[in-house]
């Protein structure tokens, strides 16, 4: 048995799930939103950027926009319970953008935080309801009270228990050159590891495959800048495609549609390189 509910704006999601399906995975993904991840019930192993995090039910997770993560849930101890709030870095005003400080690093897990936030996170939910002429005054109100509250309980946040250092560096390496070609075979041979072995302990850290994590970082790098008005096209060739037909059919495939911005890009338009690289920290 599986319970969804929640609701969506163009700058916000809410979702409270609750499933007894005793092995429930949710592949390695990231998003171009941050997210807020409140752990409530039940057994997981959550995984971001190639650490585990441990989980007990309270507690919650910050994750930068993207942040490559999964979870794998059991229910041998009752349901898999949890609340979910994505939101776009736009919603916030300038000067609470510092409020987004707590998402970045290592130290993302807040043990307990739950109690702290429930009747806040209970308080957006009916935000959602209230009169159309001030429903997303009430829904960015109520998520900035979130945002101070994790921000009031920054120094309780822990980091991993779990790393995998060699897999780290590669990571790292990825992150800070998703602009420049990238394959297994030339990973491999930067790191001075097999094919093979590189192939099997990225899965193993990551839980997913190095051409896909490198594709999923890409597509959500893309996915910012294309939000920001940038031509495909441009975008396409700034994050690491060798073709816009390429582009377009692997955005088209991981988001259900063609990319949302201007798909044309001039010869002569100027390079997004500077606008466009990512910096490790952020991704």
């Amino acid at each position: 048995m599986e319970n969804t509910r929640g609701f969506e704006t163009s700058q916000l999601t809410l979702q409270m799930r609750r499933t007894d399906n005793p092995e429930t995975v949710f592949a390695p993904h990231c998003h171009e939103w941050y997210e807020i991840y409140c752990f409530l019930g039940g057994q997981a192993d959550f995984r971001v950027e190639g650490v585990c995090y441990p989980l007990r039910p309270g507690d919650a997770l910050l994750l930068e926009r993207s942040r490559f993560h999964s979870v794998q849930a059991t229910a041998a101890e009752g349901d898999y319970c949890r609340a979910t709030i994505q939101f776009a870095h736009e919603i916030l005003r300038d000067d609470e953008q510092c409020l987004l400080e707590p998402f970045t690093g290592t130290a993302i897990l807040y043990p307990g935080a739950w109690e702290k936030i429930d009747r806040r996170v209970e308080a957006l939910e009916k935000a959602s309801e209230m009169p159309e002429v001030v429903r997303n005054l009430a829904i960015r109100t109520e998520l900035v009270g979130i945002l101070l509250e994790l921000f009031a309980m920054s120094g309780t946040a822990t980091g991993a228990t779990e790393t995998h250092a060699r897999i780290q560096e590669v990571l790292t390496y990825i992150n800070a050159n998703l602009t420049a070609p990238l394959t297994l075979e030339g990973l491999a041979e930067k790191f001075y590891m097999g094919r093979n072995t590189l192939a099997r302990a990225f899965k193993r850290a990551t839980g997913s495959t190095v051409a896909d994590y490198i594709l999923y970082k890409r597509m959500a790098l893309a996915r910012i800048f294309l939000h920001s008005g940038h031509p495909a096209g441009v975008v396409a060739r700034e994050c690491g495609f060798s073709d816009y037909s390429t582009f377009y059919r692997s955005y088209k495939k991981i988001y259900g549609q063609s990319p949302s911005a201007p798909q044309a890009a001039d010869e002569n338009d100027e390079p997004l390189t500077t606008a466009l690289a990512p910096t490790p920290d952020a991704l």
